[in-house]
């Protein structure tokens, strides 16, 4: 059985959020639809997936970084700095695993400045709640 996520007023608070967060966009679009992109592989959301991998692609990134997201650590692809971007979304997404790891938001901080790295960690919230969203309403 599918529910409708659209159903209710929280659906369209997510997304006045999700606009809010992209307005104050710091980064290029292609890179943040990366990190959902990530985020949403974490968690097995399919729908996200197939959204972002789509969204990227729309934004300029190329197949070959879109495919290898998940190898950000050690792809050729992805630049030092973007590797931070990934850490940091990736530790949001983990959470569970226990606090961000400190050397993971100093590096952040480091690379993006405290307004940039809050950003991240905004971009990160909210796919992680889009992604239970979709995946709870039996939409992934």
């Amino acid at each position: 059985m599918r529910l409708d996520p659209l159903a209710g007023p929280g659906y369209h608070a997510l997304l006045a959020l999700s606009k809010a967060v992209d307005a104050d966009a710091r980064f290029p679009v292609g890179l943040l639809e990366l990190l959902r992109l990530r985020c949403s592989r974490i968690n097995g959301c399919t729908y996200c997936i197939r959204l972002h991998s789509g969204q990227a692609l729309e934004a300029g990134e190329g197949p070959e970084r879109v495919e290898a997201v998940d190898a950000w650590r050690t792809h050729p692809a992805f630049s030092e700095v973007e590797r931070s971007a990934f850490a940091l979304a990736e530790a949001v997404t983990l959470v569970h695993d226990g606090h961000v790891p400190d050397d993971v938001l100093h590096k952040a901080i480091r690379d993006f400045g405290p307004a940039g790295a809050q950003q991240l960690i905004w971009v990160a919230l909210v796919i992680n709640s889009f992604n239970r969203l979709a995946i709870g309403m039996r939409l992934a």
